[in-house]
């Protein structure tokens, strides 16, 4: 095998693979962004899979001659491309809920501070953010990228064809499990991202409550506004450095979601 001079076999196999990280790469965070313009997401997902090809073949993990069975017929090759970018979807989506926890914690602490109605448009979701969420969201995806987290994602992609072969992903009730337990994990991490300022504010709005008894005269919801505003962004920059470590754990988790997820997408 050359670089450019590949069999029949080996051809399909390259372009098998190169289905399962194009798809990864077209969900994936950061690299599944809608900023990231789709030519250099082809690009790189080519680039990996000329990369991945070699040491994938060789090893064994991936067999060029499984080509000559499931390439001899359409419905062959239809059936392989198309559970590989079903394996590839479910991979990414696993990977892209680490982000949505972190989105949905900033998203409640924007509305206990009062920012529910301080809205802008993310590109990404195609929908109204509130500017808390893109604040925590930015902090999320450089801690994302100084943790290597794109390697590590990586790295279990290419881990992937040791439990899920080529063309033999499937959904299973245990997929659907693990989907459920993981999206169950995504609420709890957001709350407990978000439970700090949320406990706060929850303290002050009570004070700001008993204080309303007692000078009915004093214009609470003006007030009210004001000091959770300033008092959620005081919070939310002093503990910048714990955001950071719980945004690791998070992403720690996510790898742990996703090599969960490999063996609920493995046909027994």
């Amino acid at each position: 095998m050359s670089l450019f001079n590949f069999s029949e076999p080996e051809l399909l196999t390259f372009f098998a693979i190169l289905v399962r990280f194009s798809v990864l790469i077209a969900v994936l965070p950061f690299t599944g962004d809608k900023f990231v313009p789709m030519p250099a997401k082809i690009l790189l997902s080519v680039a990996i899979t000329f990369c991945m090809f070699p040491s994938l073949t060789k090893s064994g993990v991936v067999q060029t001659r499984e080509a000559l069975v499931w390439g001899s017929t359409t419905s062959g090759i239809a059936q392989t491309i198309g559970m590989e970018t079903l394996f590839g979807l479910a991979m990414g989506y696993v990977a892209k809920l680490m982000f949505d926890a972190i989105t949905f914690s900033a998203s409640l602490v924007g509305t206990f501070m009062g920012f529910a109605m301080a809205t802008t448009y993310d590109a990404n979701a195609e929908s109204q953010t509130q500017v808390v969420s893109e604040f925590q969201l930015a902090l999320a995806t450089l801690a994302f990228l100084a943790l290597d987290g794109h390697h590590w994602m990586l790295k279990s992609a290419l881990d992937s064809y040791a439990t899920v072969g080529m063309g033999r992903a499937g959904i299973q009730q245990l997929t659907s499990q693990h989907l459920t337990q993981i999206t169950g994990q995504v609420l709890s991490f957001g709350l407990q991202l978000a439970a700090p300022v949320a406990i706060l504010i929850f303290a002050i709005n009570v004070a700001f409550g008993v204080m309303s008894k007692a000078m009915p005269q004093l214009n609470v919801l003006v007030l009210s506004f004001a000091v959770t505003s300033i008092v959620g962004l005081v919070v939310m920059g002093l503990g910048v450095p714990e955001f950071q470590g719980a945004v690791g754990e998070v992403f720690h988790r996510g790898v742990e979601w996703m090599d969960s997820m490999k063996g609920a997408l493995a046909q027994k």
